[in-house]
């Protein structure tokens, strides 16, 4: 179960910008679900249009996948198709 608590987004930016692995940014931040990591990394993501990927958080497409401007995910095979182009 996602747990609620509040988070330092700005903090949260600079470690995962740092290179910070998954398992030290939850550390630091005192945080306990993986999954709260992962959406606090989604809403930031989708807010500044950037990606960033955090080491530990590899392979789980929700968080390495791009997203539109009104914040669809878009399947990573749109993603190639459109790099080809």
């Amino acid at each position: 179960m996602e747990q609620h608590i509040a988070i330092n987004m700005k903090r949260l930016w600079e470690l995962a910008k740092q290179g910070k692995s998954a398992r030290e940014i939850m550390r630091e931040m005192n945080i306990t679900e993986m999954a709260t990591l992962e959406n606090a990394l989604q809403g930031l993501m989708r807010e500044k249009a950037e990606t960033i990927n955090v080491p530990g958080l590899i392979g789980r497409s929700s968080v390495n996948a791009e997203y539109t401007d009104t914040g669809k995910r878009i399947p990573s095979e749109m993603v190639e198709d459109r790099e080809e182009k």
